[in-house]
């Protein structure tokens, strides 16, 4: 190297070593802040070996006792349409989360951009996200914080599931008793202080998020949270007419007031609303993880190595 050269190098090395801005975590270069959240600012990063782009979360290290079991769920969840916790870094004031890169930013945001979807678009991202959700309940755990801003988007448009910061285990006949999540996406039972046994008030939730995806608004809106925690509990909202009947019924069948009438998740996606063009918006958009154990799918689902390619007839190819 030349002395120009290296005296170059050695005056960059000396500025990046006096700055107050980090710029390389581990093998990652940092990039521009995408984001901020409650507990801190996102950035891009990219692999300084494999150029892959990353998100990385920066949360002050004070916060590490409640990240503890955010991060315990998270890393434990590996599925197509839920963010990849790849690396959890510390550094002398910081925790950093890098994560899988979710370039399409939030639902909440597409869904404003657009205003309401179409029902066939709809039943692209809700049967995903029915799909991610089957998967984390299945895994002994329940969101309780799912809401459009808690839902991410890649750069096809393909659901991640995010932010299990309100995420815990639950048992068959255990009761769970705190309210977690938004106003708008709680259940009733949430809000009336009641216990519930833990997916059913994800059940909920999503069908706020369908609500929302049709109709551009949430059903129970209001700007008085008193009046919309109200809305609520009597579970009576305003019906669109220009919904299909199916779309309908299918949100009257997940907002019901009562947990045990609630559609399950493999009866939603059982529905006459998301039967049609089922194969072809979720098995051959995605790097597929999942095989029908019975011949109606998807009403047995099961976790397999994606390995597997289904046709769109729905045969192994």
């Amino acid at each position: 190297m030349s002395c120009s050269k290296l005296s170059r190098a050695y005056q960059e090395l000396g500025r990046e070593l006096s700055s107050t801005k980090i710029r390389m975590l581990g093998n990652y270069t940092l990039g521009k802040v995408i984001g901020e959240g409650t507990y801190g600012k996102v950035r891009i990063g990219t692999h300084r070996m494999t150029s892959t782009r990353v998100a990385i979360k920066q949360i002050p290290k004070e916060m590490s006792a409640q990240l503890t079991r955010e991060i315990h769920h998270h890393r434990r969840l590996h599925h197509p349409h839920v963010t990849q916790l790849y690396e959890v870094l510390a550094t002398e004031g910081s925790i950093w989360l890098v994560t899988e890169l979710c370039s399409g930013g939030e639902l909440f945001d597409y869904l404003v951009e657009k205003g309401r979807l179409s029902e066939e678009e709809t039943r692209k991202i809700f049967g995903q996200l029915c799909l991610a959700m089957h998967y984390v309940h299945e895994s002994g755990t329940v969101h309780r914080d799912l809401k459009l801003e808690n839902v991410l988007l890649d750069d096809r448009c393909n659901v991640k599931l995010g932010d299990f910061g309100f995420t815990r285990e639950f048992e068959h006949g255990r009761l769970l008793d705190t309210f977690c999540g938004t106003t708008g996406y709680a259940a009733p039972e949430m809000l009336l202080g009641q216990k519930y046994s833990g997916p059913e008030v994800d059940i909920w939730s999503l069908g706020i998020i369908l609500h929302c995806l049709l109709t551009g608004t949430l059903p129970f809106d209001d700007d008085d949270e008193t009046v919309m925690k109200d809305k609520i509990i009597a579970g009576v909202y305003e019906e669109s007419d220009w919904l299909s009947a199916n779309a309908r019924n299918l949100i009257k069948g997940i907002l019901r007031t009562s947990p045990s009438e609630r559609l399950t998740i493999p009866q939603m996606l059982n529905h006459p609303c998301r039967r049609q063009k089922f194969h072809y918006f979720l098995w051959n958009k995605l790097p597929l993880c999942w095989e029908w154990v019975s011949a109606d799918p998807p009403a047995n689902l099961r976790w397999v190595q994606p390995k597997i390619r289904f046709g769109r007839n729905g045969h192994r190819s």
